[in-house]
C-alpha cells in the first residue's frame, strides 16, 4: 500500500500563504476524521505547526489514488481551491515520505535547525491520529520511528546544541531592538500554551521586569503569569494592557486576527504614539498585517526570525551530514520492514501448504504401516518435520529477500507457482492487503 505525504512549510511558501492551510487543534479531531472517510484512505495523520502543514496517509493500491487527493482534500477542508497552491506543495511518496517525516522530527527541516519542539509536535501529530483512530500499523510505526531518529539525531550529534526554539527566537528578536537585556520594559504575551510559555521563559530570562499575560480563558492566563511572577488579563482588558507594553508576543491558536488595526490605531492614540513592537509568532497570524503600517509600530512575523537563524544551517553542516546519515539509515530499515510485511502472507501460504502436505503424508503412511510401534512413529514424524521445514528455509529466505532488496515481484510469483499457491487460492498478497483494510474500516 502506498504511503503518501502532501505538505507546505516555511520553504514552499511564505507565511501568508501557510496559514490559509493551518489546521488548529481544536479542528484536528474532525479534519482527522473527514481525512479517514476518503475512501482511498486507509491511515491518515496530519501534522501542523506554525512552519508547516503536512498530512501522511496510506492509500488502498486498488483505489488507484495519488497524491492529489490529498491536496484537494487539504484545500477543501479550508473552501479553497488545490490550484491556488500550485507551485507550494510538496509531495513525497513511501521511502521518500519517511525521510522527509524523520529530518522534520530530528529538526533538520526545521527553521530553526535542530529545534526542540517539533519533537514534542510529531508526537502529538501522532496521538491525535491515534484518539481518532486513523493510526493503523504502517502510520504508527513509520512516526514511532520518526520519533526515535530525532531522539538519535540530538543525542548521537550535536544538532540541537544551542538551538533556538521559536520562542527564544522571538525574545532574541525584542533583544536585538531592545538591547541585550529587556530591563525596564513591560512585555504583553498573548495566548497561554505551551509556545507562549516558553516565550515567557526567555523573556524572564533576558531580565522583563514586567510580563503581563492574556488570553480568552482567565485561568490559564493566571497559571502562566504565576509561574513568571506575572500579571494575567482578561482578553477584553487587551486594549488596557496595550497602552502599557513596550513589547508585544502573539502566540494564541485563534483562527483569525485578534490584534486588529483599529485595536493597535486606538492604542496608539492613548499611548502618545510611544513605539510598540509585535512579534507575531502565531500561524494564523494573531496580528493583522496593515498594522505594521502604523506609524511607530513595528511588527516582526514569524518569516521575520530567519534573519536571526539564517547562519547557523551554514555553520553546523557537519552535524547536519551526521544526523541525515541517521535519518538515511532508518528509513531504509523502515522501508524494509514495510516490503516485509507485504510477504509475509505469501510465507504463511508456503508454511500452511507444506504442513497440510505432511499431515496428509503421514495419515497415508499410517494407514500402509500399521504394525509401527509408538516410538518408531514418533520417528517418521520427526523426520517429516524436519524435511518439510528444510524444503520452507530456502523458499523462506528468497522471499524475504525479494522484499529486502529490488523488491523483484516475478521471483516472488515464480516462488507462489512453484508451490502451487494461486491455483489452490491460498492469500496473497493483494488479498492480504485487501484484508488488512476489511480489518481497518471499523476503526475509521
Amino acid at each position: 500500500m502506498p504511503l503518501v505525504l502532501v505538505g507546505i512549510n516555511h520553504e514552499s511558501a511564505p507565511v501568508e500563504v501557510r496559514e490559509k492551510l493551518a489546521i488548529g487543534e481544536h479542528a484536528l479531531p474532525r479534519t482527522l476524521l473527514a481525512l479517514s472517510a476518503l475512501e482511498p484512505v486507509v491511515e491518515g495523520a496530519i501534522l501542523s505547526t506554525c512552519n508547516r502543514t503536512e498530512i501522511y496517509a496510506v492509500l488502498s493500491p486498488e483505489s488507484g489514488a495519488t497524491e492529489e487527493i490529498l491536496a484537494e482534500f487539504l484545500a477543501g477542508q479550508h473552501g479553497l481551491s488545490r490550484h491556488q497552491f500550485d507551485g507550494r506543495l510538496y509531495f513525497y511518496r513511501d521511502g521518500a515520505a519517511a525521510s522527509h517525516l524523520f529530518s522534520v522530527a530530528a529538526g533538520v527541516d526545521s527553521m530553526i535547525l535542530g529545534e526542540p519542539d517539533i519533537q514534542r509536535q510529531v508526537k502529538q501529530a501522532m496521538e491525535a491520529a491515534q484518539g481518532a483512530k486513523t493510526l493503523g500499523t504502517l502510520l504508527n510505526r513509520l512516526f514511532q520511528d520518526a520519533l526515535v531518529a530525532g531522539k538519535r539525531a540530538r543525542t548521537e550529534t550535536e544538532i540541537a546544541r544551542g538551538a533556538f526554539s521559536i520562542g527564544a527566537a522571538a525574545v532574541e528578536r525584542a533583544a536585538q531592538i531592545f538591547g541585550d537585556s529587556l530591563e525596564g520594559n513591560t512585555v504583553l504575551v498573548l495566548g497561554a500554551g505551551k509556545m507562549s510559555e516558553v516565550t515567557a521563559r526567555h523573556l524572564q530570562a533576558r531580565g522583563a521586569p514586567t510580563v503581563l499575560v492574556a488570553n480568552r480563558t482567565y485561568e490559564r492566563a493566571e497559571h502562566l503569569a504565576a509561574q513568571f511572577g506575572g500579571h494575567a488579563r482578561r482578553f477584553d482588558e487587551l486594549e488596557s494592557a496595550l497602552l502599557s507594553a513596550d513589547i508585544v508576543v502573539c502566540s494564541t491558536a485563534a483562527p483569525h486576527p485578534v490584534v486588529t488595526r483599529a485595536l493597535i490605531k486606538n492604542a496608539m492614540r492613548v499611548r502618545h504614539n510611544r513605539p510598540l513592537f509585535l512579534i507575531d509568532i502565531a500561524v494564523p497570524r494573531d496580528v493583522e498585517a496593515s498594522v505594521g503600517d502604523l506609524d511607530n509600530v513595528y511588527l516582526y512575523n514569524i518569516d521575520d526570525l530567519m534573519q536571526i537563524v539564517s547562519g547557523a544551517r551554514q555553520t553546523r553542516s557537519g552535524e547536519v551530514a551526521q544526523a541525515r546519515e541517521i535519518i538515511d539509515a532508518m528509513a531504509i530499515e523502515y522501508g524494509r520492514w514495510r516490503q516485509s510485511l507485504e510477504v509475509a502472507p505469501t510465507i504463511v501460504a508456503v508454511r500452511e501448504k507444506l504442513e497440510s502436505v505432511r499431515v496428509a503424508e503421514l495419515a497415508r503412511l499410517r494407514s500402509r504401516m500399521p504394525g509401527l510401534s509408538d516410538k518408531e512413529w514418533r520417528a517418521v514424524e520427526a523426520a517429516m518435520e524436519s524435511v518439510t521445514n528444510k524444503i520452507a528455509h530456502p523458499a523462506i529466505i528468497a522471499i524475504k529477500s525479494s522484499a529486502q532488496g529490488s523488491g523483484d515481484s516475478a521471483a516472488l510469483e515464480t516462488i507462489r507457482q512453484a508451490f502451487g499457491l494461486e491455483q489452490e487460492g491460498d492469500p496473497s498478497p493483494e488479498s492480504g492487503r485487501r484484508s488488512a483494510n476489511a480489518r481497518r474500516a471499523p476503526d475509521a
